[in-house]
């Protein structure tokens, strides 16, 4: 892709990156599938000519591909203009080639961190000259402070800490950055990772960062002092809580909890997982005295029982955890173990046949993760579609990773109702929460049937209530508890 030069549009900008990554997050086709409406037979034939395709036909592109039809008019013309390669007002700079095209999507579509950052290096480097000077270093700060003012981040205080950022990626000093600095810096850069739009891929122990803003004081898990600012912020992970400064999210925090444990011998064994810091005015759960703040991390919580202490308490018996209130629902860590065995076929979008790894739950080394149910128990297996409810879904998808073990929550516009129907198929006593429309629970009725589960377990779609009286998610839980257990004779 060239930089556009078009006098009469902007250049292509991170907030613009990051606006492709939502939308492609929430997309259901894939490229290829778009690239088929292009062929002699496919409804947009006519806007290609050869190997290129018209401005129109490219609009149509982003429409069918992303599934919208809203798409920003300035932002369709700065892509466009982005993959010509011709001047502008010359005949063939009316059109672009469909495989520069094809290529880019597939890379924002599946493509790892690495690519996307050496995508961005070479949007960076104006002058093709292979390193990052001053002046676009300075570019690019500017553009990732847009970016996140765009994101809603207090950006008050953050060129500074920007700036240390990008000197940091300069390795050797030499007052250039090259690609392999970029890289390399970029990778272990979370605030960097997350201005751009890009997602890591998570391992256990790895935190799912989401940027927060805090109405009290809150202190930081690494450095341990107040987040400051006009509106307190920082990365907090969605799953354990964990809270830092985004220049200390690079500074080796603890691990997230974990979500299974490395051998069979250990299931069984459940033990509390504590997150320290900001339970002050609490009520401490062993000696019920209150957790008075001490103007710095003050108590701890457990991830799975959500029971808090004080530092000193938390270390007292029981040290067993209950997994509390929802322990009917919850699959902990202590009931998931990796096996070596050869990949099962699991169903995905309803249709069986072998898959790779990214569709199962697996260790980092590729082993698969089986169950063990935790006796008298019931856990969720939970599918969320983030685009229903005016995209209120992300939110509740965001609950649900906390309030239960994140392997039990299935994002259906990334994941599919597939990999959790596979990895609950063998148990006996479940319950599948939906969260989504009618297509939705039609869509997971219909993977149910292909998928020849052992029982045909309880299903309920989550209703929320309207939007002036909307239920808590703790009181969805219980009616699935209660109704679950007498499902009608069509088991709806």
């Amino acid at each position: 892709m060239s930089t556009p030069t078009h006098p009469e549009v902007k250049e292509l900008n991170p907030v613009d990156f990051i606006q492709l990554q939502h939308y492609i997050e929430y997309c259901r086709l894939k490229v290829k599938d778009v690239l088929r409406e292009f062929d002699a037979d496919g409804r947009l034939a006519s806007h290609r000519h050869g190997e290129c395709i018209d401005e129109e036909g490219f609009r149509l592109f982003l429409k069918t591909y992303l599934e919208v039809e809203d798409f920003p008019v300035d932002l369709c013309q700065r892509l466009f203009l982005s993959f010509q390669n011709s001047e502008p007002g010359k005949e063939d700079a009316k059109e672009v080639f469909l495989k520069d095209v094809s290529c880019y999507f597939s890379l924002l579509e599946d493509g790892q961190p690495r690519d996307k950052l050496e995508f961005a290096f070479k949007l960076y480097d104006r002058d093709g000259n292979g390193v990052l000077d001053s002046s676009e270093v300075d570019r690019i700060i500017a553009q990732m402070m847009h970016a996140a003012d765009y994101l809603g981040w207090d950006v008050s205080e953050l060129r500074p800490v920007l700036k240390d950022m990008m000197t940091a990626i300069d390795a050797d000093s030499s007052g250039t950055v090259s690609l392999d600095e970029w890289v390399e810096g970029g990778m272990n850069n979370v605030p960097l990772l997350v201005l751009l739009g890009l997602k890591m891929t998570q391992q256990d122990g790895q935190h799912l960062w989401r940027m927060k803003h805090f109405n009290k004081p809150v202190y930081c898990n690494v450095c341990q002092s107040m987040l400051l600012g006009l509106r307190k912020q920082g990365l907090c992970c969605t799953c354990c809580k964990y809270t830092v400064h985004g220049r200390c999210a690079n500074r080796n925090p603890a691990p997230c909890t974990r979500t299974y444990v490395k051998s069979k011998k250990e299931t069984g064994v459940p033990a509390h997982d504590w997150v320290s810091g900001n339970c002050d005015s609490r009520k401490c759960e062993k000696c019920q005295k209150k957790i008075k703040s001490l103007q710095g991390l003050t108590g701890k919580h457990c991830v799975w029982c959500h029971s808090m202490r004080h530092d000193e308490c938390a270390d007292q018996e029981p040290t067993e955890c209950s997994c509390g209130a929802l322990r009917d629902h919850i699959l902990p860590p202590w009931a998931i173990y990796p096996v070596i065995k050869e990949r099962p076929n699991i169903v995905k979008n309803g249709c069986s046949g072998s898959v790779d790894d990214s569709e199962l739950n697996t260790t980092p080394d590729g082993q698969v993760l089986q169950i063990s149910p935790v006796e008298n128990t019931h856990p969720l297996l939970v599918f969320v579609n983030p685009k229903s409810g005016g995209k209120q879904g992300e939110r509740v998808l965001h609950k649900f990773q906390y309030l239960l073990n994140p392997r039990q929550v299935n994002n259906l516009i990334t994941d599919g109702p597939g990999p959790g129907l596979s990895f609950f198929k063998t148990l006996q006593n479940y319950r599948i929460l939906v969260c989504g429309g009618d297509g939705t629970v039609g869509w997971i009725l219909d993977a149910i049937d292909k998928a020849n589960l052992v029982v045909r377990p309880p299903r309920r779609c989550a209703s929320s209530g309207d939007r002036k009286r909307p239920r808590p998610l703790s009181a969805v839980g219980g009616r699935v508890r209660r109704r679950g257990s007498d499902p009608d004779p069509e088991g709806h």
